[in-house]
C-alpha cells in the first residue's frame, strides 16, 4: 500500500500522540493502584478499631444463649446416639452377615471395617491373634518358671564337694 508522505506523516503523528497517551494512561493507573492500597489499608485498620469492638460486644451479649444452644443441641445428640446404637449395629452386623452368606466378602469386610471405626461394632478377633496371644502367655509362664527354678533354696540341688 502506497501512501503519501503527508499520510505517513499524520499517521506517525498520530502513533506518537496514541503512545503518549498510553504512557499517560500506565501513570494513572499506577497511581490509583497506590491509593487503591492506601485505601484497604485504612479500610482494615478502621474495621479493627470502631467495627471489630461492635462485634464482639454483641457477641459477648448472646454467647450464654449460644452456649446454652450449643450444650442443649449436644445433649440431644447424645441422647439419640444412645437410643440408636443398638439398631444401627445390629444393622450393620446383619449386613456384614447377609454379605457374608451371599459370598461377597470384600463388601463384608468394608463394612465390617467401618463398623469397628465408628464404635458400633466390635473389633472381630482372628485366629492369629488368638494363637499369638496364647504364645505370649506360654513365653511369660516359661519365663516365670525359669526364673523360680534359678532362684528357689532347695537344700538337695547343692552337692558337697567329695575329698
Amino acid at each position: 500500500m502506497n501512501l503519501s508522505r503527508k499520510r505517513r506523516r499524520e499517521l506517525r503523528k498520530l502513533r506518537k500522540n496514541a503512545q503518549e497517551l498510553l504512557d499517560q494512561q500506565r501513570v494513572v493507573l499506577g497511581h490509583a493502584g497506590e491509593v487503591l492500597g492506601q485505601a484497604g489499608g485504612q479500610a482494615r485498620r478502621l474495621s479493627d478499631e470502631h467495627l471489630a469492638p461492635r462485634i464482639d460486644g454483641a457477641l459477648e451479649a448472646v454467647r450464654p444463649t449460644i452456649d446454652r444452644g450449643t450444650a442443649s443441641a449436644r445433649r440431644a445428640a447424645d441422647a439419640v446416639r444412645r437410643a440408636t446404637t443398638p439398631f444401627v449395629a445390629s444393622a450393620l452386623a446383619r449386613t456384614v452377615q447377609a454379605l457374608d452368606e451371599i459370598d461377597n466378602p470384600k463388601a463384608a469386610k468394608k463394612v465390617r471395617g467401618f463398623g469397628e471405626r465408628s464404635g458400633y461394632l466390635k473389633p472381630k478377633r482372628s485366629a492369629g491373634g488368638v494363637v499369638a496371644l496364647g504364645l505370649g502367655i506360654a513365653a511369660a509362664v516359661g519365663v516365670g518358671y525359669a526364673l523360680w527354678q534359678a532362684f528357689r533354696t532347695d537344700d538337695e540341688l547343692w552337692v558337697a564337694p567329695e575329698n
